[in-house]
C-alpha cells in the first residue's frame, strides 16, 4: 500500500484511522522503552493543574516522531557547535533527546506546563545513549512569551506548539532581539504548511532555506541590513516527497 493510498483510506475509513494510531503508539511506546524515557501520549492541557494565561483549550501535547525530527535536524549544514539549540514548546521533551545526538553548544527547552516540564528534566536524566554528543541540556519552566534570547547563534524549533496570539509574541520577541543584537538565527518550523507559511514563509525577513513535507527551516534577519551579517552553507532546497 502506498503512502498516498493510505492517507486516502485514513480520512474516509475510521477503522484503518485506528489501526494506524495503534502502530503508532507502539512505535511510540518501543521508542521510549529503547531510550529509557517516557515521552509518549496525547493529553489536552486543560488536563494539568496550573495557571496560566496561554492555556487554551484546544491546546495539546502530543510528541513528534523520531524520524521527522531527526529529518529536520540532520537538514542543518551548520557548525553546530557554535549554536545554542532551543525547542519551544519542549513537552516531555523527545527533540531535546534528539538535538543532545548533534555537537550544539548547549540545548535549552522552554515548557509552560510544569508537569511536562518536569518529565522532560527526568528524561534528561534518564537517557544515556552512545551517541550523545551534547549533555548540557536545560529545561525551562517558563511561558514561551517571556523568553530572553541570549545574544548567541541559536537553531529554534517549533512543533506547531502554540495559538496564533502566543506564537506572534514569541516571534516579535525574536524581531526585537535581533534588531537589538544582530546575528544568525535558524528557525524549524513542523506543522501544516499553511501554518507555516503564516507564521515565516510569508513575511520577508525569514528566508525559507528548506522545506519538506512536514517541516520548514528558515534564516531570521534582522529587517535592516547588517553589516558583515555571517551566512550559513544552507542552501534553499525543497523536498517535498
Amino acid at each position: 500500500m502506498t503512502t498516498g493510498t493510505a492517507g486516502r483510506l485514513a480520512v474516509w475509513s475510521p477503522w484503518v484511522r485506528q489501526v494506524l494510531k495503534c502502530v503508532n503508539d507502539t512505535r511510540c511506546r518501543a521508542w521510549d522503552l529503547l531510550h529509557g524515557v517516557e515521552t509518549c501520549g496525547v493529553i489536552p492541557l486543560t488536563r494539568f493543574e496550573f495557571e496560566s494565561e496561554s492555556k487554551t483549550p484546544g491546546l495539546e501535547y502530543s510528541s513528534s516522531h523520531p524520524r521527522i525530527i531527526r529529518r529536520a535536524l540532520r537538514a542543518l549544514d551548520l557548525p553546530l557547535e557554535r549554536y545554542a539549540f532551543v525547542d519551544m514548546g519542549c513537552g516531555k521533551g523527545r527533540v531535546l533527546l534528539l538535538a543532545s545526538e548533534l555537537p550544539f553548544a548547549r540545548i535549552v527547552g522552554v515548557e509552560f506546563v510544569p508537569q511536562l516540564a518536569e518529565i522532560a528534566r527526568q528524561n534528561v536524566r534518564t537517557h544515556r545513549r552512545a551517541t550523545q554528543h551534547s549533555r548540557a541540556i536545560e529545561v525551562l519552566t517558563l511561558d514561551a512569551t517571556d523568553y530572553y534570547f541570549p545574544s548567541e547563534p541559536q537553531v529554534l524549533y517549533f512543533a506547531n506548539p502554540f495559538m496564533r496570539e502566543q506564537m506572534d509574541k514569541v516571534r516579535r520577541n525574536l524581531e526585537a532581539s535581533l534588531r537589538k543584537s544582530p546575528r544568525e538565527v535558524i528557525v524549524i518550523y513542523q506543522g501544516l504548511l499553511d501554518r507555516r507559511d503564516e507564521t515565516f514563509g510569508s513575511r520577508t525577513n525569514y528566508e525559507c532555506l528548506h522545506r519538506e513535507r512536514y517541516f520548514d527551516i528558515y534564516r531570521c534577519r534582522p529587517k535592516a541590513t547588517v553589516k558583515g551579517w555571517a551566512d550559513s552553507n544552507l542552501g534553499r532546497r525543497e523536498v517535498m516527497a
